[in-house]
This record gives structure tokens, C-alpha cells and sequence, in this order.
């Protein structure tokens, strides 16, 4: 087995290219947005650019990127566009820059609403040239170019725009194309379709010809544009040479019929016509199917579309076919081939008395079909009205082979859905995981189609919901299966030993050879079943690691999946491995089969279970982990053992390897800073306190969300022990307090004794003899028998008698708990007023009733003996508020629901970072109640115009949509939301940069009324920035790995600047440093240790880390840097630019190339505020922090502007070497003062000792303090950057160690890039999703 060759990444041309291309010089004349005086509109422009740059190019990707990067779309194509000036440039012009937009991943209509008038024009033009001959006005590439155009077209029917223009083309009087008899025979099968039928001929008698061929062009048109590629295809020769441009139209042509047969509104009428077309049969039966190296795909694609052919759904109802109606109408067609052959054709007698079930196989329809002629053949099918009625003497034209096809793959038995997906492996083997067909490399560049699934608005039914989501996520998971396998195998260095077998040079952490594989349980096959129920085996491994690696492996859970793996290297001892090879040749890769932990074995071949109880301590390095097999891989590979007399691949295995664990109605829509998370926490205390019954389950799609929401629900007024967390993520809780499962039992155990010595100090002050507070019970029988009868007899002394009061001093006299709340604040009883002094009375009795119902609802424990038991307990019944993430409920789900999990509603916060099935799971962890579900309320909480779930795979995040959230979808489709409208989080000038993203999004009144937001940021003249960044030492952005982009000249900047800001006085845990990549991450993370990670005085940011993994967080300052010189990259996705801006409190600053992000057609809205501003950093050193300046107002202290890096780095390094001499100077001259001057002689003490430590624990400097040393560097620093500068002894040194001026190395580092190896960072090899 080979791994095919990685395509190649598309390089996107740096901006020097930009500025020197043709298409560029035209943009600064005619319609560039910073050019103010433009040339007037020339439609040759058009006409010279399509020829000249696309078509001549062959519609090359990096010309088209660049035609749609410079808004020629925008601000040239559509703004000029009539009737008068349209030609086949101007539309195909068109057309190229929307499919672009969409490769993009960039919203596509929005120009054409501003201006939709002539849309409809526009369409029209499009559909004719679509339908016109390939050898005419429009080669067939340009007319692949249009057949992507129409299915974004289809694919955008929740643009109004779009749908007006589409919805013509697939309505009832589509079915006009249909040959006569077929629709007869539609009619009749539905009958009030034939009084709309009616209705339709009417109004067009009433239209005018013109009008009337229009119409009659728009309902034919799919029919014969499927007519015009059955010629197409019919032209493909079987072994010559053919030109790619018709395998790319044949595999986009599919790629529509799939797109349209998967979305109900265009399926309804249109299957039909597919189906009198029989265009399946075409294509099975054509040469390009036949070609195995051409013809790949196009197969794959013919697969998907005969699947959704025959999908199990009515088209005129829409709703989803049962097993029984499948087979029912399955019957009928039989049977109508029965009763034809039986009344017309003698030859088929046999065939029609035979029993349904002996003539229904392919090889039974070919027996009884394949003797008749070709004429007979038409004959059988014009009968069932699948082809037109044969004239009398005349010979059909269609081949025998074409009407046997026909015949027999209409009538040939199908396996059920539910029955194929039952039999298919669950985890993925060697074949599927390397096969770039199936799994595509992460290059993809958005190019050409593919063989994916794509989840759109809408959905089939919900099994075709559930199956799209299904193959993806699998798909997605195998990728990264991929990304794990190729990790830690190649850590391990397989060889081949001396004497053939293998040997291990290195070793992994998330790897291990296998020391023994045993098969110890294969269970019988279910009835009706053809694989075993359950299979078991032990892998044995040699732990010789260290311990906190073997405390990991020791700690595989439960479900934990891992992964068996067969190597047999052939590459002798010492050989390195090559990256850029493929993977699986190099280490001798054969077989890799999943497997899911059961748990680890202990000295006596026992599974250790998951509990309270401590695990046993295991002797020596052995261990053994019992592990489940895919029992349907497992009958699959023993059948081609046994039939094929291959080896058995389960006597093989010498790697194991195990993967990190993963811990992710109506919809609340919250911008950035608005609140979700508190509106979160107030709806589950509103229901825990108006439905005390309901239970309620949360879930996010993360760990941290989770913590984050869970630490505010604890510190509202809901009572402990209703509160749960599961999962792994329970230990990073902000708490000392323990909310896991066992943790929930222990706390209950320890509160059950504490309630019982209350009980007992109650029973003493009573008088009542005997232990009530033994147990649980015996305390509900003191409560019920004593406590309860006093009380009642207490009310009854005390209780208002006719119309006269009782006497105040009853309520007091009469109490029977006196002593039992002796403890309590003294006197109890105010004595002013009855009615105060009843209430404090039925206070107190109030809690008395507390402990009695708290120990009523911890009576189970005693019961229950184990802490299984007890945990199980309390996850069903007693907790109330459960949160988890996605990934923890679907990894426990089947557990779960066989313990009888109950819960009445959901609350899923961060709903649209959540993917479609991992949003869907959560609601399947119950069973429903008598046929009902006992769900009552489904709460989603997010913002879509942040960022998306995390996709590793670019084929499933473009071509598939993978990216989008079932949250995102309700929104598009037009779902009712609560949306928030004003947010408390950031200054009103920095809301602006992200607010023209949402409707009305306005301020809180905190936010103009706080100090803190009306006070400027001390040291710094503006409250946000960008900053331009030029090329540092003739470099920008470099990518030492895939993906992995780093920027050495903006990492150091932004380290330069927060130095600035720590040295000035701001808390460095105030500061936040953000990036768009992870290669510019670990480049700041290493600058930052180098330059001033162990400096006092300066400190780390609070955070380094990408905007992904920021959002949902906030901090008051932000650095952010954007790294690309290239390309904009992924910041052109909008929600990506929501998060970056919207993270800072009160200050961001931006580095960035401002001539590449500024002319981005996407973020002009925030660009354009960033750029209104001067690109050069304007600080203010001789302002201290904090400032009584106000926001906006003019400095009293002088301004000075930062040039670039070098000049920030150097004034940075004379700002600390001044205040280290400040600071120096100042102990000297407070250590030379007698002692009578000061007031404590020990003052003076502890200062001489702090300064000693200092010195001794300082380290030098050269890795503390950047500074350039090259020439050209120091003569761009300013003279004024050697101006005095107070010092200061801020937050962020007042009570730190101060380094002294002695230590100061003469030798400074200058900045370098850390270089990053290879294998460092997991992400150098991660898919362009960079900043997951």
C-alpha cells in the first residue's frame, strides 16, 4: 500500500507581486477603493482583463485571487453592470469573482443586493449560455465555470435574491419536460396535482408568446441541460486521450445533480425529472466510468448521486419512508413489471408467476431479461412509461445494454440505509485512513470537487441529517487519526532488525510496542446477525518510562479509544525518516484496527473498575489493558482470513497507540461583551428556583467554557449538592471544593454526619432519650414522632382565636426550641409585634425541617453501600444542575441512558462553536417516557458572528461546510432569537471596531459612566492602534512548516511595547498578547522567556495564545498581532476579525501590514477606523501609570513617535537601564543615611537584606532587555529616546526584587527568531486552521 503524492499548496503572491501586476495597475486607475480621482468606466477594461489575465492563464487561481482581492466585483463588474454593456466577458467576469468569494469562504450577494435590478437580466444570460454548444461561443471550461455558478445559486436559496430567480427554474411546471406518458402517469399517482396542473396551463394561455417562450426556456432548462451533458459525456472515449476540461464538466455536472437531489425544496419536483432522464444509467454505463485513473471521482460522485435517488423520502410530502414502505413500493414496481410482461410479452411468463422474492436479484432480472431483444426490451419499458411508446416498424435507437441497465436497476432489490450503516466498521482501517480520495490531504485548496457530503440549510429527513453529519465528523476524525498515527510512529523509528524482524530506535509518548496481543472472548452473534456481539482482547505493554508518562497510561479510561498497529520496516537500523516522503512506505506500515479501553488489569486478571476507592498499586513495569474490538471488522477480517487464506491480521499487532482525551428551541444571539454567560447563569437559577422538580443538563463545547459557567453557577444561591460536573475537566475548576461524581458522594457522606450532630444536639435539647441520630431513618422518626408534634402543639397555643391577638410574649414563652438555638444571636424573640415574632418563630422551625429533608434525600447512601452505587445515585436522582461537555456526553452517552439518565431541559452555551452532531448527541441521553420526549425546554446561547467550530481538515471545512453549527443554521433559516443589543465589556471606541457587525448593538451605561473606561491608557496617546510593521532584516511572515506562520519583526514589536507598558507601571496580568497563527505563538512565548520572562520588574502577559483559543475571554489590554506580508489568510473571515476585536477592555494595539489588510474588501468596516488613525506608534514615556488623564484629551507631557521595531526595541532598553540607575541610586543613598534619621532602625535591615537577595538571585540580563547593537538600528533611535524618565515603582515592582546596576552585562542579545523544530509544536503539521 502507497500513500499518493500531496498536492500542492497554492502560494498566494506577496505584495510587492501584487503591486507589479497588470491587474493591479488597472485597479489604482478604474475602481481601487484609496483612489480618489478613478478613471470613467470602460467596458474594454472588462473584455482585456478576461482575455488577457484569466482566459490566457486558464483561469489560474492566483489571477482570479488577486481580481477579486482588489473588489473588482464590488467596485467595477456589478456597479457598472446593464443590459446594454453585457457580453460573455462581462458575465463570465462575473461569474469567476462570486465562485471565488465562495472558495473563499467570503460572503457572496451582498453586492448584488445593493444593486438587484438588473439580477434578473444577469440569470437569464447565464442559464442561455449554459445551455449553448461546448464547440460554440463558450468553451467547455468556461461552461464549468457556470455550472459552479448555478449550484451556489441553488445552494443560496435563503437569499431572497437567489431564490426568486431559482425557484422558476424548479417548480410543478418544470415537470413540462417530462415525455407525455410519464406525467399521466405522475398525475394520476397524485391527484390534486393535476387541478394545479390545470391551473398553470390556464395562466399561460393568458401570457403573451414573448413572455410564454421565456417561461417555457426557464422550465425546460434543466432538462435539457441534463440532455446537453449526456452528450458531453457520450463523446468520452474509453482509452484515448481526453481533455480534462470534460472530466472536470462531467464531475461539476454530478456535483449539481447531488446538490439539487439533497435539498427538499429543489428535490420535490425535480427527482422526476431525473429519474425520466435515467441519467444514472447513462453514466454507469459510459467510458469515463470505465477509466480507473480519470474516471475515480466521477465514480464516487455517481455513488452519492444514486444514493440520493433512491433516498428513503416522498418527494410531495417530504416526510421519510419506513423499512415497510420501502419495500411496499419496492412490490408495486415489481408486480407492474409482472402484470406487463404477463398481458403483452409470452417470453416472460415465467417471469411474471414467479415469486417476488426468486426475481427481484440483479442476476435473476438478467436471466429472465437479458435473451429478448432490444425492440422488446423498449417495448417492457414504454409499458411502465420509462421510455416513449415505439412506432410500429420501426427499431429502437437505444442500445440493448443501455434498456437491460434500465430495467434491471429499477427493479433490482436495494439493502436498507439502516441495514448498511449496521454493518460498517466503526473505526477506520489502513485503507480508508491513507486513501486521499477519502480522506483528503490538507492542501485543498477549494479547487475542484469532491466525493464530501455538505451540510447546507436544509436536510432530507433526519436520517439524512444524522447520516451527513455522521460520515463527516468520521471523516474528520480519521484525518486527524492520521495526523496522530504518522506522529507518534515515526517518534518510535522502526527498523528492520538484524534478523528481519522489528526494532524501536526511539520512542513516544502516546505509543508503545506491544508485548503480547491475546483474543480472549469472541461472543455469539445476535439473532439475525452475522457478527459477534462482543469481542475482547488483552494487549499487554513494558512501562519503562517515566512517571508521570506511566501515570497517563495507567489512566486510559473507560471508552478511551486507541489504536493497534502493525509495522514492518524495511529500512535498515540508523535510517532517518524523510517528512516529505510518504509515511507509510517509510516505517513498513500494514494494518491498523481500533479498539476501545475496557480498563487495565490488575495482578489477579481482574478489570479495575472506576470508583472512590484508591487504584491497587501495580508491581513492576508490565501492564495489561482488556480492550473491545469492532466486532464488525473483526467478522470482516476473519472471513478473508478463512475464504481468501490471508493472514490473520489479529496475530500481528506490535504498536499500540492511545490519542489525548477530547474535553465540547429557542437561541439567545450575544455579541461580544453583552453578557451570555451571566443571562446563562441567571435562566438556570431562574429554573432551579421556579421548577425545584426539573432537572437541568449544561453543555459547552469545551472544558474552560464549561469551568467558566460552572464557577458563576456556584456562586449563586443553589445548593451544593445539586450541583455536578463531569468529565476531565472537573480538576481545572477554580475551587478547592470537589464537584465531580465521587467528589458530590464524599460531600454527601460528610454533610449526612453533620446533619446527624445537629440532630443529636436537637434530640439532647429536647430531653428525648435513645440515638435518633443513628441513621437517616431513625432521624426521619424523631422528626415525624417528636419535632413535628411540638411544633403543632405550638401552633396551636400560639394561632390567632377568634378576633383577639394573642399575647406577644406567647410566641416566645410557648417556643419549644429554645435551647436548640441557644447558639444562636441572643434574644431571639424581638418581642415588638406578633406578626415579627411568629415569622422569626416559623424561621427557625424552617431549618429545622432542612435537616430533616436533606437527610431524607441522603438516606439512599446508607442504603447503597459502594461508591458506584452512590454515584450512580446521584447523577439520577439527586443532583439537579449536570454539566458536561459535548465530547463527554457522547463518549458516555450509551452509559448514560442505560442508567436511566433523566433531565428536563438543556442549556448549551457557546452553541455555535459546537458542530451539528456533537449538538445533536446531547439530547439523546435519555429514553423517552411513554413515546414522549421529557425535554421541555432547549436553550442555545451564542454569537455566529464568531468563530465556528474547529475543522483541522480543509476539504471538510470549505467544499463540506462542515464549519457550521446547528446554531448558525437555525439563524440562517430565519429561526426567532432573543438577541442582546448592549454590551458592558469595552470602551465605546473600541465596540466600534466590531459593532457595525450586529443590529443595534449599543452600550451599557456603566460603560460611558465607569472611571475606568473614561480614563485614557497612561504612556500611550490613543486607545486602540494599528501599527505598521515593515519587513525586519529584509524578512515578513516565514513558514517553517505548513501552515506554521511566523512574523519575526511583529513578535518582537509586541514584546517591545508591553515591556514599554510594564516598565511604565501596568499590571502584566492585564496585558493579553494574541496572535492569528500558532507559529507566531511560540515565537512570542520564546522572546518573551529570552527577553524578560524572569525579570520582576517586567513580568509575563497574562496570556500568549491565538485569537481561537481566546474567545469567550477578555482582558483590558491587547496586543495583537496579524502576522501575514503575504496574504490576509484566514483573518479575512469576518468572524475571525469579530473575536481579535472585540477581546480588549480599554486598549488595543494592532501590528500589522497595513498596505495588505487595508485594501480587504471584508474588513473595510474596521480598517477603516484603524487606519484613520497615524500607523506609527505615538507612546508617551513620561507618563506614569495610572493617569488622571482623560480619554481623548491632549498629553500634557510630549508625544514621541516610534518609527519601526528597532527604534521601540532600543527606547525600551534605555527606559530600563534609566530606571534600574534610578532605582540603584535611590537604595545607595537611603542606605547612606544615619540611623537616627529613620524611624525604625529594622526598616533599614530588611531593606539590606532585600537588596542582598537581589544581587545574588538576579540573573543577567542579556536574555532580560532587548536592544539592537547593529548600526542602522541605533542610528534610527531618536535622540529624545535619552531623555530623563522618572522613575516609577508601580504595581508592578513595588514589592519585587530590583536587579542592581552592577549586574547590567555589557552585551545585550539583538532579537532572533527561536527556530522551532519540527516535531516541537503538534500544530507544525496542523491543518490550515492555524490557530486552533
Amino acid at each position: 500500500m502507497t500513500a499518493p503524492a500531496q498536492p500542492k499548496k497554492i502560494v498566494a503572491p506577496t505584495v510587492s507581486q501584487i503591486n507589479a501586476e497588470f491587474v493591479t495597475q488597472l485597479a489604482c486607475k478604474y475602481w481601487a477603493p484609496h483612489i480618489k480621482k478613478k478613471s470613467p468606466f470602460d467596458i474594454k477594461v472588462i473584455e482585456d482583463i478576461y482575455e488577457k489575465e484569466i482566459v490566457k492563464s486558464r483561469f489560474a487561481i492566483r489571477k482570479i485571487m488577486l481580481l477579486e482581492f482588489s473588489q473588482y466585483l464590488e467596485n467595477y463588474l456589478w456597479m457598472n453592470y446593464s443590459p446594454e454593456v453585457s457580453s460573455k466577458a462581462y458575465l463570465m467576469s462575473i461569474c469567476c469573482m462570486v465562485n471565488e468569494k465562495f472558495r473563499e469562504n467570503v460572503p457572496a450577494w451582498e453586492t448584488f443586493k445593493k444593486k438587484p435590478d438588473d439580477f434578473p437580466f444577469f440569470f437569464k444570460c447565464i442559464l442561455k449560455a449554459a445551455l449553448a454548444e461546448t464547440d460554440g461561443e463558450f468553451s467547455l471550461h468556461e461552461q464549468t465555470v457556470l455550472l459552479l455558478f448555478l449550484d451556489h445559486c441553488f445552494n443560496s436559496l435563503e437569499v431572497d435574491l437567489i431564490r426568486s430567480q431559482v425557484q422558476q427554474l424548479i417548480s410543478l411546471p418544470m415537470w413540462m419536460g417530462l415525455q407525455p406518458a410519464r406525467l399521466e402517469l405522475e398525475l394520476k399517482k397524485t391527484p390534486k396535482l393535476r387541478k394545479f396542473w390545470n391551473l398553470i396551463k390556464k395562466n399561460d394561455e393568458k401570457m403573451d408568446p414573448e413572455a410564454r417562450e421565456q417561461a417555457y426556456q426557464e422550465r425546460r432548462f434543466l432538462s435539457q441541460l441534463i440532455q446537453k451533458f449526456i452528450s458531453v459525456l457520450k463523446s468520452v472515449p474509453l482509452s484515448e486521450p481526453v481533455t480534462m476540461d470534460k472530466v472536470h464538466y462531467c464531475e461539476r455536472f454530478i456535483e449539481l445533480m447531488i446538490d439539487l437531489e439533497a435539498l427538499l425544496p429543489t428535490r420535490r419536483w425535480f427527482n422526476t425529472i431525473l429519474d425520466d432522464s435515467h441519467l444514472l444509467v447513462h453514466c454507469y454505463l459510459s467510458n469515463l466510468v470505465r477509466r480507473e485513473e480519470d474516471g475515480h471521482l466521477f465514480s464516487q460522485l455517481l455513488d452519492m448521486l444514486k444514493f440520493y435517488t433512491g433516498f428513503e423520502i416522498n418527494d410531495q410530502t417530504g416526510n421519510a419512508l419506513t423499512e415497510n414502505e420501502m419495500t411496499t413500493i419496492h412490490y408495486d414496481r415489481i408486480t407492474s413489471l409482472q402484470r406487463a410482461a404477463f398481458a403483452h410479452f409470452p417470453e416472460l411468463y415465467d417471469f411474471a408467476l414467479s415469486n417476488v422474492a426468486e426475481v427481484d436479484t440483479r442476476e435473476s432480472l438478467i436471466k429472465f431479461f437479458g435473451p429478448l431483444s432490444s425492440n422488446t426490451l423498449h417495448q417492457v419499458a414504454s409499458y411502465l412509461c420509462l421510455l416513449p411508446t415505439l412506432p410500429k416498424g420501426e427499431d429502437t435507437t437505444f442500445d440493448k445494454e443501455f434498456l437491460l441497465e434500465l430495467l434491471v436497476s429499477r427493479h433490482e432489490r436495494r439493502i436498507s440505509q439502516i441495514q448498511q450503516l449496521n454493518q460498517m466498521p466503526l473505526y477506520p482501517t489502513e485503507k480508508i485512513i491513507w486513501d486521499e480520495n477519502i480522506v483528503p490531504t490538507e492542501y485543498y485548496s477549494g479547487e475542484g470537487c469532491l466525493a464530501l457530503p455538505k451540510l447546507n440549510l436544509q436536510f432530507l429527513t433526519l436520517h439524512d441529517y444524522l447520516l451527513r453529519n455522521f460520515n463527516l465528523f468520521r471523516l474528520e476524525s480519521t484525518y486527524e487519526i492520521r495526523q496522530d498515527i504518522e506522529d507518534s510512529v515515526s517518534r518510535m523509528k522502526p527498523w528492520q532488525s538484524e534478523y528481519g524482524g522489528v526494532v524501536f530506535g526511539g520512542w513516544a509518548r502516546m505509543a508503545q510496542p506491544i508485548v503480547a496481543f491475546t483474543v480472549v472472548e469472541v461472543a455469539k452473534p445476535s439473532i439475525g446477525e452475522n457478527w459477534p456481539t462482543r469481542v475482547r482482547a488483552d494487549v499487554s505493554i513494558h512501562l519503562n518510562v517515566r512517571d508521570h508518562i506511566r501515570d497517563e497510561w495507567e489512566g486510559l479510561r473507560k471508552h478511551d479509544v486507541c489504536f493497534l498497529i502493525t509495522v514492518r520496516p524495511t529500512k535498515p537500523y540508523g535510517t532517518k525518516f524523510d517528512r516529505r516522503r510518504p509515511f507509510v512506505e517509510q516505517v513498513g506500515l500494514v494494518y491498523v484496527r481500533g479498539c476501545e479501553v475496557q480498563g487495565m488489569l490488575d495482578d489477579k486478571g481482574r478489570v479495575i473498575e472506576d470508583g472512590p476507592e484508591p487504584r491497587p498499586n501495580l508491581r513492576g513495569e508490565s501492564r495489561t489493558f482488556r480492550v473491545f474490538l469492532d466486532p464488525n471488522q473483526y467478522q470482516q477480517d476473519m472471513t478473508n482470513t478463512i475464504q481468501n487464506g490471508a493472514e490473520d491480521v489479529y496475530e500481528t499487532f506490535n504498536i499500540i497507540m492511545r490519542r489525548k482525551p477530547k474535553e465540547n428551541n429557542f437561541k439567545v444571539v450575544g455579541p461580544p461583551g453583552t453578557g451570555k454567560t451571566d443571562v446563562a447563569v441567571q435562566i438556570i437559577s431562574n429554573i432551579y428556583h421556579n421548577f425545584p422538580e426539573q432537572r437541568t443538563l449544561i453543555v459547552t463545547h469545551s472544558n474552560q467554557a464549561l469551568n467558566q459557567l460552572f464557577e458563576k453557577i456556584m456562586a449563586l444561591d443553589i445548593d451544593e449538592r445539586h450541583l455536578l460536573r463531569l468529565g476531565h475537566g472537573e480538576e481545572e475548576l477554580e475551587t478547592e471544593k470537589d464537584f465531580s461524581r465521587y467528589g458530590r458522594v464524599n460531600y454527601v457522606l460528610a454533610r449526612r454526619i453533620e446533619l446527624l450532630e445537629e440532630v443529636k444536639r436537637l434530640q439532647k435539647s429536647l430531653g428525648v432519650p435513645g440515638d435518633a441520630s443513628y441513621t437517616c431513618e431513625t432521624a426521619g422518626y424523631f422528626f415525624l414522632y417528636q419535632v413535628m408534634s411540638r411544633w403543632e402543639e405550638y401552633i396551636s397555643k400560639v394561632k390567632n382565636k377568634g378576633n383577639t391577638l394573642p399575647d406577644v410574649t406567647e410566641v416566645s414563652t410557648f417556643f419549644p426550641f429554645h435551647e436548640y438555638f441557644a447558639n444562636a444571636p441572643q434574644p431571639i424573640f424581638k418581642g415588638r409585634s406578633y406578626e415579627e415574632d411568629m415569622e422569626i418563630a416559623e424561621g427557625c422551625f424552617r431549618h429545622i425541617k432542612k435537616i430533616f429533608t436533606q437527610l431524607e434525600e441522603f438516606r439512599a447512601s446508607e442504603l447503597l453501600r459502594s461508591g458506584l452505587d452512590r454515584s450512580k445515585y446521584l447523577l439520577v436522582k439527586e443532583a439537579k444542575i449536570i454539566a458536561m461537555t459535548c465530547t463527554h456526553a457522547a463518549l458516555k452517552r450509551h452509559d448514560l441512558v442505560k442508567l436511566g439518565f433523566k433531565y428536563d431541559n438543556i442549556l448549551m452555551e457557546e452553541a455555535a462553536q459546537i458542530l451539528e452532531i456533537e449538538t445533536f448527541i446531547p439530547l439523546l441521553l435519555q429514553n423517552p417516557q411513554d413515546g414522549f420526549s421529557r425535554l421541555k425546554r432547549w436553550i442555545m446561547i451564542g454569537d455566529h458572528h464568531q468563530l465556528p467550530p474547529v475543522i483541522k481538515n480543509m476539504a471538510f471545512q470549505k467544499y463540506s461546510n462542515m464549519e457550521q453549527s446547528l446554531f448558525t443554521r437555525f439563524v440562517r433559516v430565519g429561526v426567532p432569537t432573543v438577541d442582546l443589543d448592549a454590551q458592558g465589556r469595552a470602551r465605546a471606541s473600541l465596540c466600534n471596531l466590531y459593532n457595525w457587525r450586529y443590529k443595534n448593538l449599543g452600550n451599557l451605561p456603566h460603560v460611558q459612566l465607569l472611571p475606568e473606561f473614561s480614563t485614557a491608557n497612561a504612556g500611550l496617546l490613543y486607545d486602540f492602534q494599528l501599527i505598521n510593521v515593515e519587513d525586519f532584516q529584509g524578512v515578513g511572515e516565514s513558514e517553517p512548516n505548513p501552515y506554521f506562520y511566523q512574523n519575526l519583526g511583529e513578535a518582537e514589536y509586541v514584546v517591545a511595547l508591553f515591556m514599554y507598558m510594564c516598565l511604565l507601571g501596568y499590571p502584566a496580568d492585564k496585558i493579553s498578547i494574541l496572535t492569528t497563527y500558532n507559529g507566531q505563538k511560540h515565537l512570542i512565548r520564546d522572546i518573551i522567556n529570552r527577553r524578560c520572562g524572569s525579570n520582576p520588574l517586567i513580568g509575563r502577559p497574562n496570556k500568549v495564545t491565538t485569537v481561537d483559543r481566546f474567545q469567550g475571554q477578555q482582558n483590558d489590554y491587547i496586543l495583537l498581532s496579524l502576522v501575514r506580508t503575504r496574504a490576509v489568510g484566514h483573518l479575512r473571515d469576518v468572524r475571525r476579525l469579530v473575536v481579535a476585536m472585540s477581546r480588549a477592555r480599554l486598549g488595543l494595539y494592532i501590528f500589522a501590514r497595513v498596505s495588505l489588510f487595508q485594501n480587504c474588501f471584508e474588513l473595510t468596516p474596521a480598517f477603516s477606523q484603524l487606519t484613520a488613525r497615524p500607523l506609527h506608534l505615538h507612546i508617551i514615556p513620561t507618563e506614569p501609570f495610572p493617569t488622571s488623564r482623560k480619554n481623548g484629551e491632549r498629553p500634557s507631557h510630549e508625544v514621541q513617535i516610534i518609527k519601526n521595531m528597532p527604534q521601540m526595541a532600543n527606547f525600551v532598553y534605555n527606559m530600563y537601564m534609566h530606571l534600574i540607575q534610578t532605582t540603584h541610586h535611590y537604595h545607595q543613598t537611603l542606605l547612606q543615611l544615619p540611623p537616627a534619621m529613620l524611624e525604625e532602625g529594622e526598616e533599614v535591615q530588611s531593606q539590606e537584606t532585600e537588596l542582598e537577595t537581589e544581587e545574588e538571585a538576579t540573573p543577567a540580563q542579556a536574555d532580560i532587555v532587548p536592544s539592537l547593537t547593529d548600526t542602522s538600528s541605533s542610528q534610527e533611535t531618536s535622540a529624545s529616546q535619552t531623555e530623563t524618565i522618572p522613575s516609577h515603582t508601580g504595581d508592578s515592582s513595588s514589592s519585587e526584587a530590583i536587579p542592581t546596576e552592577s549586574e547590567i552585562t555589557a552585551t545585550v542579545a539583538e532579537p532572533v527568531a527561536v527556530p522551532v523544530e519540527n516535531n516541537t509544536p503538534q500544530d507544525a503539521t496542523s491543518a490550515p486552521r492555524e490557530t486552533k
